[in-house]
């Protein structure tokens, strides 16, 4: 009888998903499409989700995504045109943020396949701050910058980071080869972490286990955390992170 072997987990504190692993799922109104729900609630402690979605040519929502969720969405490959007045077509490395307040919808371009991340959370309003306002953008609009005390490490931040009204961040983080983070972190923010190109190995509740590009992990607060690029080429991923709250 044959063995199936995967590197994909769930411990006390992570999940990590690879792509031999993770399960595709649908959504009613999105046709022309494999949702594969990489983090939601029912993991607990979870209070984000995060979804992967794989885009025929044409595919996407048949109806309006109804307001309630703030949503952030990413392009992994491909173009994807998204139906709200300040976004618009987004090309691979194109991002989006939407307030609680905006109903929208996406479709992958009819000239080929796409994929995008979608997060949605519900929003911690900050008394007297309100919503943030609906942006896009595209990675590239945003320098990478050198992360102090680590050569070879820099991070581009899509959202602004000195915005309060935002309960969370999404950052681009790069390694060169033989980089690694300089400490163990543990810290009271969660993370959903997508590699994005690359690999190497990731330390996890005690553990070291490898990552390469399309994997992703799940990151309860408090799980002590590094990571290390162990493979010939630059390793990224897109790491999104609670902020600006104070957990209760």
């Amino acid at each position: 009888m044959p063995v199936s072997v995967s590197r994909g987990l769930r411990g006390r504190g992570f999940t990590l998903l690879t792509p031999r692993n993770r399960y595709a799922s649908r959504l009613p109104d999105v046709a022309g499409a494999i949702v594969f729900k990489l983090v939601t609630p029912r993991l607990a402690p979870a209070r984000f989700g995060q979804y992967l979605l794989a885009l025929e040519p044409g595919g996407g929502t048949t109806a309006p995504v109804a307001p309630g969720f703030e949503v952030f969405l990413y392009v992994l490959r491909g173009t994807v045109l998204v139906d709200h007045e300040a976004v618009g077509e987004l090309a691979a490395g194109g991002f989006a943020y939407l307030p609680p307040d905006a109903a929208f919808g996406f479709t992958a371009a009819a000239q080929g396949p796409a994929e995008l991340l979608w997060i949605k959370r519900r929003l911690e309003e900050w008394p007297g701050h309100g919503a943030p306002p609906p942006g896009a953008g595209h990675r590239d609009d945003v320098a990478f910058e050198d992360v102090p005390g680590v050569p070879g490490l820099r991070r581009r931040e899509l959202l602004d980071p000195a915005e309060r009204r935002h309960d969370f961040n999404m950052s681009l983080l790069r390694f060169d080869p033989g980089v690694g983070l300089d400490r163990v972190e543990i810290h009271d923010e969660e993370h959903g972490l997508y590699m994005t190109a690359g690999g190497g190995l990731y330390f996890l509740d005690g553990g070291w286990h490898e990552v390469v590009r399309d994997d992703f992990i799940y990151m309860a607060p408090y799980c002590p955390q590094s990571f290390a690029a162990t493979g010939p080429e630059p390793a990224e991923y897109l790491l999104y992170k609670d902020v600006y709250r104070d957990g209760f």
